[in-house]
């Protein structure tokens, strides 16, 4: 995904945020295969998930993290 106002294309937490906001279907299918190989962004989706409790991209964010991580509060990753 191309995030605007970032040179990194690394999934940073801005990153998260730009893909909660205007992400399509490919940058899902990205996302969700990086997120399923990488704890650390596992958790910076969680923290990202507890700031954008009301939107439909961060529910969907954690039908991810518990399909790839488990279905307890912290999945396994605290």
């Amino acid at each position: 995904m191309k995030h605007r106002n970032l040179k990194d294309e690394k999934w940073t937490r801005t990153a998260i945020d730009s893909l909660f906001d205007r992400g399509m279907r490919a940058d899902w299918e990205e996302f969700a295969s990086a997120l399923r190989e990488d704890k650390q962004l596992a958790l910076d989706t969680l923290y990202m998930c507890e700031h954008h409790s009301n939107t439909g991209s961060a529910a969907l964010a954690e039908v991810l993290l518990r399909h790839f991580y488990g279905k307890s509060k912290d999945m396994g990753l605290k």
